[in-house]
This record gives structure tokens, C-alpha cells and sequence, in this order.
């Protein structure tokens, strides 16, 4: 289903004040300059890719062309040294051919590099400074100035193909470098191809210069061989030599596929089938614009539109938000088809387990398809590899495989095992510095044992239903009600003690927690948020602890606090913004009768801990998680993408005055914030398609369905707004 037109966003405008309070006419000339600065920003006009671009502490962003929707390449320009915050690098080497380093700072292996001078091969030898203040980065196309050779680079992207032009100054050593880590193979003076090998996937690439070679060589290390067509090994490339005159452009195509050398050619040829830099470009730009102007924000700071429209380019393209945010149930549903007439191997990993963090996340992903009512896939296929998924694959982080002892254990006990203080590890499957992350690995087993229960109810399947809803109340068995936190246990079932919620664990709280400590845990019920507040004594009990998490100290210096859970950035309090399985914790007061408290932290959270900079970023972003949580709110509305349960929406504090999502079939889902202002955060009163919405929440059928959200906002908060027990979202508990 195609969208039959897009809304163009215009937001804001820069009028050009008169020279004098007499000049009534200007000339041509002056008219013309006039009309190009009044010009309004486009969407596409407010991303900036360079956002985040220093980690604050972690892993920074990168500015990568790409596609919208998730697009097969992401290109960008690696830095020398290879650093994480590589804004901050003085030097780049090469620009990458297929992806960009993600958690580390070693190169993607085949890239492309343009020089003068004599030949060099190796990163630290054709290094060249550059500038920012010369350098243009977008979602479409990037350019910058490789100052020790006077070369300009450009580069943009088709589908499985990348287009570089070089300019060049005038030289008789003028070169064009590939490199990579498999085999190179020099076809003919136009024309070469080669491999990449990366564990047990290969990529083949196919290239195309827009000028014969004057001459060609490959390499191997740090040696050159002139007038050789072919080399192999571990650090290999091949080179082009040219003669050019100032301002000489030569232009490189590159085709790439994971299957064949001659499938990467015919994606060249598909992908950018002429010679015609401009065309591929503007085609990528426009593809950019109608994605993002799918979302049309009005109000807000400058800055405030320029982290949104960022945000949306960071979850890789409007489309692939809408994916994340379920906004359009038929782009939802082109994805679900790879799910139809799958084996078992390939509906899920070809080794049961997930082989990441702690999480199942074929088993989940199939059952928020499932609850948003996508089912054009084969759900008795995938709910048979989920309940195989559960039963009989290990739930230890980042292992695959068959289920332990202590997966076994679990599924008769309901409570994922812990050492006893002193006690070696014992279990061979365990990884060695990742641990067991028992008391997560417990919620999350408890989360996933509800999503498999939604789906055998769906299915007519009782017993399974009846036996996995038993399984999905197991995070009470880790909730220690003396001390008010989840906590870990020994197989004896005794609490482990001594045990601080702060900073127990050892590093990153690994032997109890995933990367984070209880105090973030704690709230990991996704589903039941309501048998949590249960245990927890209350609302008022519920609402004073939340309150606490957001102001409580560390026990310790910060410094020390941090060196022991780095990936606890973002801090307020002892909350974790910079972490993606903490963000659902501020909306969790509209469970507990305190929207307003809801509506004030999640301001705060967007004031504080995003901006319009290369420091705007307070953790790992994450394929656009963190991005997520300032577009979604910043509009008003949150799904959690990393959790995903029920299907609504739990609504927050706009800070745009109106947002428009365009949903296809000529509906949109309007979002007005009436009075809206960095003072007014907290919602008065709301209606629902001309409704009175007397609830911090609305299911997300409506919101498919296109309509109008009505917020009116004011300076102190409607502390009775949302707040009856009978307001509540769904949980799988009902109220004590």
C-alpha cells in the first residue's frame, strides 16, 4: 500500500526585515536574495547526524548516508586514530562501503580512500585532516575536504549500492584505494571486484570508475605491488593511478551483496544504472523528505525540532519508526511477511536461544505482532518455536543453545538461580564476564512467559495459556518484600545476603542485573505493572518509591558509582536515561494514579538530557532506541519498543503544539497541545475525537484509525486528571 501524498513540513520562518522604513520596491536582484532567505526549513532540513557524535560515555553516534527504512548500506567516513567520538577525530582514512563500526573503534573492513603523492597503503600514512567547518553531513549525502591532498569527497547511496565522487587538484599521482580483508581482483581498467569475509558471511563488492586507469596495483599490509591485478589475505586492496587536472572528478560506483560477486553487480546496475551523480542523490534526498515528513511538528524551539527530526533519522527513516511506533499497520505487515512459511530455523535463529542480552527478542517480536493484530504470517509455526524457545533453549545472556541446568531449574522453580556469596561458578555454559543476571533473567523469563500466554489464548490453546499466565507472575518469587526490591536468590530459594540493591552485583550488578542495578530492576514488569504495585503495598508505597529512585544518591562517589555501572549514563538520581531498559520507568506513575508526576520527570528528561549537539547524546543509541523516547514524547504519546506488551499508548507532556502523524489511506493522527509552553507541561484536560479522556492512555486501534488527541495544558498540575483506579492502562493484575 503506497501513501497517495505527503504533507510537506514547514516549521517556523525567516523573515528578512526591510533595509529602510522608506523602500517601498526592490530591485530584481534584492527581490531574489529576499525569496532565498525567507526560505521555510524543511523536516530534511533539521537532521543533523552529527548529534551525539561525542559519547558522553559510551559508544557515540555515526553519520551515516543510508536509506530511509532501515536501508541495506550505511555509509560514512572512518576516523584516524579509530576512535569511539569520532566528531572529535582531526583525521579520516578512508569512508566505509557497507556499514560503520558499532561498540568498538575498528574499521568496517572494506572502504575506499582517494590520494596524492606517492602511493600509501597503510591508514596512518594516507590519513588526511580535515575540518567539520568544510564538511557537509545529511541522511542523503556527505561531502568533506581531505586538506592534506586537496581532495573533496562526496558520497551518496541507492539500494545496495554507494556512489563516491572525488575532486581532485592538479597531480600526476593521483589514486583511488580499496581495501578489505578477503581477495581483490583488478577485471579490467574500469572495473574491480573483490570479497570481504566476516566470520561466517561474506560480502562481495563490485566497482565502477568513471575514467580508465592510467595505471593499477594491490596490496598487501604495508607493501604495494605496482602493475598486480590480484591479492588475498587478511589486510589487502587493490588501487587505480590517474593523471588529472584541477578539479578533475572521477566518480566510483560500488555495488555490494552478501551472495555473489555477480549479484553485487546487478545491484550496481539496478541501483544506480548511469552515470549521473545529482540523480541519485536528489533520489535519496526525496526518498529522506517523504519519510520524514510522515511526521509534521509544529511549536518548539529550533532545537527542539532539530533533536525530533534528528531522532527519526537516528531510527533509521520514518518508515522504520512507524515500524517501531506501529503507527501503519500495512507497513507493519509487509515486514511480518518474512515470517510466512518459515522453518523453524529460519523463523528463528538457526540455534534456539537468542545469543544476545538477556532477551528472546524472535519470541517477543512475534508476539507484538500477534497483539497488534498482524497475522498474516504462520502463527501456529512461530508459537510452536516459541514455546520451544521458552522450554527448551538456554536463557543465559549473550549464549545460544540448548537449556542448562539452570534453565531447567527455572522452569520448575520460577526464579532463575543465583551464586551464594563466594561461591565459583560452576556451570560451564555461563559466560565468563557476562555472568548469570539471575534476577533479570527472571523478569525477563516472567515478561516472556506472558507474551507466549497472549498468543496460545489467541490460538485456543487453554492449557498452554493457563500454563505459561502461572509462569508470567514469576517476578514475584524475586521480589523481597522486607527490603522492597527484586533480589537474588540461591537455589535453596534463600535470599542472598549481604546484598545492596545500589551497587551489588559486581560489574555492571552482571552476577544479578544486566548491566544496571535494582533500583532500576525493580520496575522490569512490563506486564503487570499493577501486581508489582500490589507487592509494593499500594500507590502511595508504589509512588513514594518511584519518587525516591529519581533523587536517590549513590552511596559512594559518582566517579566510583559510574566505574562500576558504566552504562548507567543519563543519571537522575539513581534512574539510568542513558540505559534502554529504563525508559518506560516515568511512565510508570500513570499506573499509579500520578500522571502529573509522569508528565513533569518526562519533561525534565527531554530538557536535560538531549540537545542539539555532538554531546547530545547521554548513552548508546542504540539502532534509535534513545531517539525513540524523545520522538514519541515529545509528541506526547509513548509505546516502549524495547518491552513491548500491551498495545496502547500512555500519554505524557507535549512540547510541540501540534504533531501530525500521517498514517496512509489520507488519515492522520493529530496531537494538539492546547497552552502548551516550557511552563505548561501538565495536562488539565483532554479529549479523544471531541471524547472527554479522562485516562493517561488510549488503545492503539484507535490510533490507526486517524482522529484527533486534544491536550490542554497549564502551569500546576490536574492532580485529578487520570488519576481513578478506574484511569488505570491494562495490567495482568487487577487492584488489592
Amino acid at each position: 500500500m503506497k501513501i497517495s501524498g505527503f504533507i510537506n513540513l514547514f516549521i517556523g520562518s525567516l523573515f528578512i526585515a526591510a533595509c529602510a522604513s522608506a523602500q517601498t520596491k526592490k530591485a530584481p536582484a534584492q527581490a531574489k536574495k529576499a525569496s532565498a532567505q525567507t526560505k521555510q526549513k524543511t523536516a530534511l532540513d533539521y537532521v543533523d547526524p552529527n548529534i551525539g557524535g561525542i559519547g558522553q560515555l559510551l559508544v557515540a553516534t555515526d553519520p551515516s548516508v543510508q536509506l530511509p527504512g532501515a536501508g541495506s548500506l550505511k555509509i560514512c567516513s572512518n576516523p584516524w586514530p579509530e576512535i569511539y567520538d569520532r566528531y572529535l577525530t582531526d583525521k579520516v582514512f578512508s569512508f566505509s562501503l557497507r556499514d560503520e563500526v558499532r561498540y568498538g573503534t575498528k574499521t568496517i573492513p572494506s572502504w575506499i580512500m582517494a590520494t596524492t603523492g606517492n602511493i600509501e597503503v597503510t591508514p596512518a600514512k594516507m590519513a588526511s585532516n580535515y575540518d567539520h567547518d568544510f564538511e557537509k553531513v545529511t541522511p542523503y549525502y556527505s561531502s568533506l575536504l581531505l586538506e592534506d591532498y586537496d581532495i573533496n569527497v562526496e558520497y551518496t547511496v541507492a539500494e545496495q549500492a554507494s556512489y563516491f565522487k572525488f575532486t581532485f587538484p592538479q597531480s600526476s599521482d593521483s589514486h583511488i584505494l580499496l581495501g578489505s580483508n578477503a581477495q581483490f581482483k583488478v577485471v579490467d581498467e574500469t572495473t574491480i571486484e573483490w570479497q570481504e569475509g566476516t566470520g561466517n558471511r561474506g560480502y562481495y563488492f563490485y566497482a565502477k570508475f568513471s575514467k580508465p586507469f592510467k595505471s593499477f596495483g594491490s596490496w598487501s599490509g604495508d607493501k604495494a605491488f605496482a602493475g598486480t591485478n590480484t591479492q588475498s589475505g587478511t589486510n589487502v586492496g587493490a588501487y587505480a593511478n590517474y593523471v588529472t587536472s584541477k578539479g578533475e572528478q572521477i566518480e566510483v560506483k560500488v555495488g555490494v551483496s552478501n551472495e555473489s560477486s555477480e549479484q553485487a553487480k546487478q545491484n550496481l546496475e539496478k541501483g544506480i544504472p548511469a552515470w549521473n551523480f545529482e540523480a541519485v542523490k536528489n533520489s535519496a534526498k526525496s526518498k529522506w523528505a517523504a519519510s520524514l515528513d510522515l511526521f509534521k511538528v509544529e511549536g518548539g524551539t529550533e532545537a527542539q525540532r532539530k533533536i525530533f527530526y534528528t531522532g527519526i533519522y537516528f531510527n533509521n527513516g520514518g518508515e522504520s519508526l512507524e515500524g517501531r511506533m506501529k503507527l501503519r499497520d500495512d507497513k507493519i505487515a509487509e515486514r511480518s511477511q518474512r515470517y510466512a512459511s518459515l522453518e523453524k530455523s529460519q523463523l528463528y535463529p538457526a540455534v534456539i536461544g537468542q545469543g544476545g542480552m538477556f532477551q528472546h527478542t524472535s519470541l517477543v517480536n512475534v508476539a507484538d505482532l500477534y497483539l497488534h493484530g498482524i497475522r498474516n504470517f504462520d502463527v501456529e509455526r512461530a508459537y510452536a518455536n516459541m514455546k520451544e524457545d521458552f522450554l527448551g533453549s538456554t536463557k543465559l545472556p549473550w549464549r545460544k543453545g540448548p537449556a542448562t541446568h539452570l534453565d531447567s531449574f527455572y522452569v520448575k522453580n520460577g526464579f532463575f538461580p543465583s551464586l551464594a556469596p563466594g561461591q565459583q561458578e560452576w556451570i560451564k555454559e555461563v559466560h565468563p564476564s557476562e555472568k548469570r543476571q539471575s534476577v533479570t533473567v527472571t523478569l525477563q523469563a516472567a515478561y516472556e512467559a506472558w507474551c507466549i500466554a497472549q498468543v496460545a489464548k489467541g490460538l485456543g490453546k487453554t492449557d498452554d495459556y493457563e500454563y505459561f499466565m502461572k509462569h508470567a507472575h514469576d517476578y514475584q518469587n524475586v521480589f523481597n518484600k522486607e527490603t522492597g526490591f527484586m533480589s537474588p536468590k540461591t537455589e535453596d530459594g534463600k535470599w542472598v545476603t549481604p546484598f545492596d540493591p545500589k551497587l551489588g552485583g559486581g560489574q555492571g550488578g552482571r552476577d544479578y542485573f544486566a548491566e544496571m542495578n535494582s533500583w532500576i530492576y525493580t520496575w522490569y514488569v512490563s506486564h503487570d505493572v499493577q501486581g508489582l504495585i500490589n507487592l509494593m503495598g499500594g500507590r502511595t508505597n508504589f509512588n513514594n518509591k518511584l519518587d525516591a529512585l529519581f533523587v536517590e544518591q549513590y552511596k559512594t562517589s559518582k566517579y566510583k558509582f559510574l566505574d562500576l555501572f558504566p552504562d548507567m549514563t543519563g543519571l537522575i538520581g539513581n534512574y539510568a536515561h542513558g540505559n534502554e531498559f529504563s525508559r518506560n520507568i516515568p511512565y510508570l506513575y500513570n499506573y499509579s494514579g500520578a500522571p502529573w508526576k509522569t508528565q513533569k520527570r518526562v519533561r525534565e528528561i527531554m530538557d536535560v538530557w538531549y540537545s542539539a549537539n555532538p554531546l547530545g547524546m547521554c548513552g548508546d543509541e542504540d539502532t534509535g532506541l534513545l531517539s525513540h523516547f524523545y520522538v514519541s514524547s515529545a509528541m506526547g504519546i509513548y509505546s516502549d519498543p524495547m518491552i513491548p506488551s500491551y498495545p496502547i499508548w500512555l500519554i505524557g507532556s507535549p512540547i510541540f503544539s501540534k504533531s501530525t502523524i500521517t498514517l496512509g489511506n489520507k488519515k492522520t493522527f493529530v496531537i494538539e497541545a492546547k497552552n502548551v509552553s516550557a511552563q505548561n507541561k501538565y495536562v488539565q484536560s483532554a479529549t479523544l475525537n471531541g471524547e472527554p479522556l479522562n485516562k493517561p492512555w488510549f488503545d492503539h486501534a484507535t490510533l490507526v484509525k486517524g482522529g484527533v488527541l486534544v491536550l490542554n495544558m497549564g502551569p500546576r498540575p490536574n492532580k485529578q486528571w487520570g488519576s481513578s483506579p478506574d484511569a488505570v492502562p491494562p495490567s495482568m493484575s487487577k487492584a488489592e
